[in-house]
């Protein structure tokens, strides 16, 4: 039996494909990020996520500067989740604007109107499919913050958000271009070459275009789809947020235990089934292998560190346009 490991190993196959417990070939698993039972699970994921994905100076920016909104709006945020976005835009929106959060996942909708219940802000949260809402309603902003890269057709639900648009109104699409996250990181004691080999995340994102239709480079392709839409005025930039992460911060330790946390790393139980599934997702037992190496190697390093440095970039497209006016 010990040597089943080094068999497996060889041949690039896990020891339950060796002793035929599951087959060579895995069936193909969706991604579940396209189902509502997988949000409801995420507010906690996703609170952390959003402590450091803005700098909210330069959003404030972006109001001002580039898409000069100087009088009260009427926006919709489609995907709103717990609703981040409002509480974020709506103190730099002129006053009086009016935000409206639809989201598919019953917990983030719940979380979001106890969120603003807080504020006086006015404000709106329903429950549906963004695909499948229907409203007579025009609106002078619509946006999205992480939304189309995880459907299974993004360009539909582009579509669907520029019908949602007043004539003259202005679409955001706040999107991740996964190649540019994957290379987006850094921690110090280890070599930046290997912490940016991620062959296996590139053949499962590849395996989840072809298969599901979603999209893990949409982020980068968002002017071209605005353009053949008929949008004008049509810009694009990069969010300027850069997780930095050093000892001699006071929020030191609470700022790594974040990360940490939303990246995994420290999360070692039960490696085999995690294998198993990165196959069933797309990747081969080497890559998936290979990648939960990576991943533990990286928590192991931080464990092992008491002062530690980490840069991250989440590689967030801000891509824009408006509406042609009748």
């Amino acid at each position: 039996m010990t040597m089943l490991p080094v068999i497996s190993e060889y041949f690039g196959i896990s020891v339950d494909m060796l002793l035929g417990i599951v087959p060579l070939e895995e069936e193909y698993k969706p991604s579940e990020a396209g189902r509502k039972e997988y949000w409801n699970d995420q507010i906690a994921y996703q609170e952390k996520i959003q402590k450091d994905l803005w700098n909210e100076d330069y959003v404030q920016f972006l109001i001002n500067n580039v898409w000069k909104i100087h009088k009260p709006v009427t926006v919709l945020d489609c995907g709103c989740g717990y609703g981040a976005l409002g509480l974020m835009l709506l103190p730099m929106l002129p006053k009086n604007s009016k935000y409206i959060g639809v989201d598919f996942a019953e917990a983030m909708i719940e979380k979001a109107k106890k969120n603003f219940d807080k504020e006086s802000y006015n404000s709106q949260f329903i429950l549906a499919d963004i695909l499948k809402y229907e409203t007579r309603e025009k609106y002078d902003m619509v946006i999205c913050q992480s939304l189309l890269r995880h459907v299974n057709d993004g360009k539909s639900m582009l579509r669907k958000m520029i019908d949602f648009l007043k004539p003259g109104g202005l679409l955001v699409c706040v999107e991740c271009n996964r190649e540019f996250e994957s290379h987006g990181l850094y921690v110090s004691g280890m070599a930046y070459e290997y912490l940016c080999a991620n062959t296996g995340l590139e053949n499962m994102w590849l395996r989840q275009l072809e298969t599901q239709g979603r999209d893990y480079s949409i982020a980068i392709k968002i002017p071209q789809y605005l353009q053949e839409a008929g949008l004008k005025n049509i810009g694009c930039r990069i969010n300027d947020k850069v997780i930095l992460i050093e000892p001699e911060m006071s929020n030191y330790k609470q700022k790594l235990k974040d990360l940490v946390e939303t990246e995994a790393w420290f999360d070692f139980n039960d490696e085999d089934k995690k294998i198993t599934d990165l196959i069933k997702h797309g990747m081969t037992h080497v890559e998936a292998r290979e990648f939960c190496e990576q991943q533990r190697e990286i928590g192991q390093n931080i464990k092992n560190n008491d002062a530690i440095s980490i840069v991250k970039i989440r590689g967030m497209i801000i891509t824009y346009g408006r509406k042609a006016k009748m």
